[in-house]
């Protein structure tokens, strides 16, 4: 196993080279529409049921915006059930029309167990309603771990802005997933609602309950989970302190019927004007 100073090199040097793609990907444009939207480095800890290993976790995240682009890129460096690997993701956002964008995005993990060979995602979002607060999300991916096992899935979700008076802004969200997992011909449904509280440059509040069946989930030392039920409850905080930076707290508390899982996130995030 690596030394923990020659993994956040290897962390650094990962998200370096994603700045570096989404930087190369078009010309130059007029410097308003140009550069960096959000940083977060943040730090996680999780204890496990059943007398697993806690996790650890450190990740990168960034936004950067290139003229119509806005692109999303992440690097997870962790330690999950006893297996240490190394991701990094980015993802492209556009606008096709007014009301109408579309996110590709695209994943590679190191070779253990609990993270993808490859994963591809796409969604297209609809902007509607009479103030333009609803949007609608059609999702569809895949995901290949490094064994035989594969998920194709599709989802469809919809988000609600509202603005009242006496409570100030909220967000509602939902979506539903279908996953067909192989091998096995296994088709799951995942749901997921969440409610965010609060103001962009102040605080934000956000609870996240999460529900239904997995098909499979690798659990270390070649084991598996198959075709299961599991729930899982987040709860966060984000607040700025200064108005280009602050903090993000986060409690997740997740469980099966082979184990819970309990963790804590504390990260500190810029947020560029």
């Amino acid at each position: 196993m690596k030394h923990a100073w020659i993994r956040s090199i290897d962390l650094l040097f990962h998200a370096v080279m994603l700045v570096s793609l989404s930087a190369t990907s078009a010309k130059a444009q007029e410097s308003e529409r140009h550069g960096w939207q959000w940083l977060d480095l943040s730090v996680a800890h999780h204890r496990l049921s059943a007398n697993y290993a806690p996790w650890q976790e450190t990740a990168f995240r960034g936004v950067y915006r290139q003229g119509d682009h806005l692109w999303g890129m992440d690097v997870l460096d962790a330690d999950r059930f006893s297996e240490r690997g190394l991701y990094a993701g980015v993802q492209d956002t556009v606008q096709l029309a007014p009301d109408w964008r579309a996110t590709l995005g695209g994943g590679m993990g190191e070779n253990v167990n609990w993270l993808p060979r490859y994963r591809l995602d796409g969604f297209l979002h609809h902007t509607w309603g009479e103030a333009r607060n609803w949007v609608t999300h059609l999702g569809l991916g895949e995901y290949k771990a490094h064994d035989v096992h594969r998920d194709r899935w599709g989802s469809i979700g919809m988000s609600a802005y509202m603005d009242h008076a006496t409570w100030g802004p909220w967000v509602a969200q939902g979506e539903v997933r279908w996953t067909r997992s192989e091998p096995g011909h296994v088709t799951t449904r995942q749901q997921f609602v969440a409610l965010t509280w609060g103001q962009h440059r102040s605080s934000q509040l956000t609870w996240r309950h999460g529900w239904g069946r997995e098909g499979w989930q690798a659990i270390g030392d070649a084991r598996l989970l198959q075709d299961f039920a599991s729930r899982q409850d987040t709860l966060s905080w984000q607040h700025w302190i200064e108005p280009e930076w602050g903090i993000r707290l986060m409690a997740e508390h997740y469980r099966n019927d082979q184990y819970h899982r309990s963790g804590l996130t504390f990260g500190v995030f810029r947020d560029f004007p």
